[in-house]
């Protein structure tokens, strides 16, 4: 069976392997740049780039998966 979806697989498959389906998913801008996440611990996993400009998807800080964090200087 081939099964194509554009979800990450955490909201597909996530109730098969055990996981909590109450995953939150947020959009937020990161340094310019439009991104879905997800929390965790004190910073921010990158889940997807919703950003439309195609050089953001080459930034490797950008890949699903990295964990940003907001600095704290103001």
């Amino acid at each position: 069976m081939l099964h194509w979806t554009l979800l990450p697989d955490e909201l597909v498959y996530g109730e098969m392997n055990g996981q909590d389906d109450s995953l939150s998913f947020h959009e937020t801008i990161y340094e310019g740049v439009h991104l879905l996440v997800q929390q965790a611990g004190k910073g921010i996993k990158v889940v997807r780039i919703l950003s439309p400009d195609p050089t953001h998807f080459l930034d490797p800080r950008f890949q699903p998966g990295n964990v940003l964090f907001f600095s704290s200087d103001s």
